[in-house]
């Protein structure tokens, strides 16, 4: 049903919009792959390549509401 939805909407998550995501949830607020895991599920999706519109919108506001790691600030000025 999640391919349907993207098809209907005209919307497919490019490998550039899935890589500054997990770049975001990794790199910046230190999230590990369990934690990120449960942050797509929470919007409604088993996978990043999955993601609809909508859910993409509302995982980015998820995690951009995070606090970001003191590591994460670090690799945020080298990228």
């Amino acid at each position: 049903m999640t391919h349907n939805l993207q098809r209907s909407e005209g919307f497919r998550i490019s490998p550039a919009m899935v890589k500054a995501l997990r770049r975001l949830a990794h790199g910046q607020k230190g999230l590990d792959e369990e934690t990120y895991r449960a942050h797509v599920r929470a919007v409604g999706c088993e996978s990043t390549l999955d993601l609809t519109r909508p859910q993409h919108a509302a995982l980015l506001q998820r995690l951009v509401a995070l606090p970001d790691s003191p590591k994460g600030r670090g690799n945020a000025r080298r990228a």
